[in-house]
């Protein structure tokens, strides 16, 4: 050994000069030439598109109760019966949730809300496991110093997900499971790379992992979290937030999905939602952020109305089935949307809301058989 390199007292045990010690075996490299010889690699998979890549570590991170915990169920439920979700195409599969910070039936609430929203049967949910972890240890990991130390609950997972096989696994909250700093960045990337980027490799699913963000990643927009690491180390990272404006009660209900990091698609895109009947669906009249003036209503539409229609239509012509405008009018008024009275009069609201959703390209009208149908690519319908 070089004697320079001797000097340093910190070097490993086995690079003394020592003969008697077993030397390290040499990493083994690969040609690039050897690429030549055999075919190239398929392309990018997503389970989500463009927002939630396979096989990888992805964090979704915001403030308590804004419904990250709903938006992963509604995620999981979609992907187990591989439907598109918020407009967004999925290639679906098995999918395991562990939840630290919700009782089972809690889980289960949330999950029956989002069925019945999308118009999906539980008993089609085979490929769906939920686990709420509510009041347990739930650390994955700790660290003796800055070298992770694995769990007796982190083996318990890596059996349960080599027996399943899920497409994703998500894992809820952060806060629960990292036994480190989190300010500390070789804690935090030992934790995303070697934990749980470990399950991926192994085990071939992608982790969403749900996280809170820093106070100060909150006030900037960022929506990070402390340390650079919980961004530098995962491929793809979700920030859920409120809209920005000053009409407090516009945004009570309304959510944007944005996208921070995106190693192989697109980033900065942002998803507009609106929390309706226990789940989020597509915000069809999202706020103008910086903007003093409420939701721009179109056409004189009302939100709740407009939303109503296309729930309805979404669990009754999944297909884009044409559906009458009795029948919508009738399952409205019987929801208590529409105003009970004189049929000619208590219909010119709904005609105005599907007129401007037919503008809007969310519907098409329909003469043989007359009524409407959801358009293909029309927010939150299945690609």
């Amino acid at each position: 050994m070089n004697a320079a390199l001797e000097e340093h007292s910190d070097l490993p045990p086995e690079w003394s000069h020592d003969a008697t010690k077993a030397k390290p075996n040499a990493l083994r490299f690969e040609p690039a030439s050897g690429w030549a010889d055999r075919a190239p690699p398929a392309p990018r998979d997503w389970i989500i598109k463009d927002i939630l890549p396979a096989g990888r570590v992805t964090s979704m991170l915001g403030n308590g109760g804004l419904g990250k915990t709903t938006v992963a169920i509604q995620a999981a439920i979609h992907i187990a019966v591989s439907r598109s979700i918020f407009g967004l195409s999925v290639n679906g599969g098995p999918v395991v949730g562990i939840f630290c910070e919700d009782e089972q039936e809690e889980l289960e609430r949330r999950g029956r809300a989002a069925c019945v929203a999308e118009g999906i049967e539980l008993d089609t949910l085979d490929r769906l496991f939920v686990l709420s972890r509510d009041g347990q240890d739930n650390l994955l990991c700790t660290f003796d110093r800055e070298k992770i130390v694995l769990t007796p609950f982190y083996c318990e997972l890596d059996a349960a997900v080599a027996e399943i096989k899920p497409r994703l696994l998500i894992l809820d909250t952060a806060a629960d499971l990292f036994g480190g700093d989190f300010m500390s960045t070789p804690q935090v990337r030992q934790f995303l790379k070697v934990a749980l980027g470990g399950l991926s490799v192994r085990h071939g699913c992608a982790v969403l992992l749900l996280a809170h963000p820093s106070s100060s990643a909150m006030n900037s927009g960022d929506g990070g979290g402390f340390s650079t690491a919980w961004n530098n180390s995962v491929r793809s990272r979700l920030y859920l937030r409120r809209p920005k404006t000053e009409d407090a009660e516009a945004a009570k209900d309304r959510r944007i999905l944005e996208v921070k990091k995106a190693n192989y698609g697109p980033d900065s895109a942002s998803i507009p939602l609106i929390y309706d009947r226990g789940c989020f669906v597509p915000d069809l009249m999202p706020i103008e952020e910086g903007s003093t003036k409420p939701p721009r209503s179109r056409g004189g539409v009302s939100t709740k109305l407009g939303l109503a229609v296309v729930s309805f239509m979404r669990r009754t012509a999944p297909s884009a089935a044409v559906v009458p405008f009795r029948d919508i009018f009738e399952a409205l008024q019987k929801d208590g949307l529409i105003d009970r009275g004189h049929y000619e009069m208590t219909r010119k609201p709904l005609q105005r809301v599907l007129k401007n959703l037919v503008e809007e390209g969310v519907l098409r009208d329909s003469t043989v058989p007359r009524g409407y149908r959801l358009m293909s690519d029309s927010p939150g319908h299945e690609l």
